[in-house]
């Protein structure tokens, strides 16, 4: 059963256009990797620093198998320099109603 994967995160001040910049530069590798099945990025209307992430997965294995590939290639490392605090992740089950 497909899984949906929200990531919350905050740029820093001073990184929001070089963290948009990253985003359109790194997508591409993430729609395309095995397992994907959508990615939608927004910013939040009241904390224009603050993106989030609804990702929808095949299994949460893929995605953590997709994670590990990001973090190993340094796209992760890269990341973190834009961002002000810590990555938030979340697993969703559907529930079909």
């Amino acid at each position: 059963m497909a899984v949906q994967v929200t990531i919350d995160m905050s740029a820093k001040a001073d990184r929001f256009d070089d963290l948009r910049e990253w985003f359109i530069k790194n997508l591409p590798g993430t729609r395309n990797f095995a397992g994907n099945i959508s990615v939608e990025v927004a910013r939040n209307q009241d904390e224009p620093a603050r993106i989030l992430f609804v990702e929808k997965w095949d299994t949460r294995a893929n995605f953590e198998a997709y994670l590990a590939w990001r973090d190993e290639s340094g796209v992760i490392a890269e990341l973190l320099e834009m961002l002000d605090g810590d990555i938030t992740f979340r697993y969703h089950d559907f529930l079909g109603v």
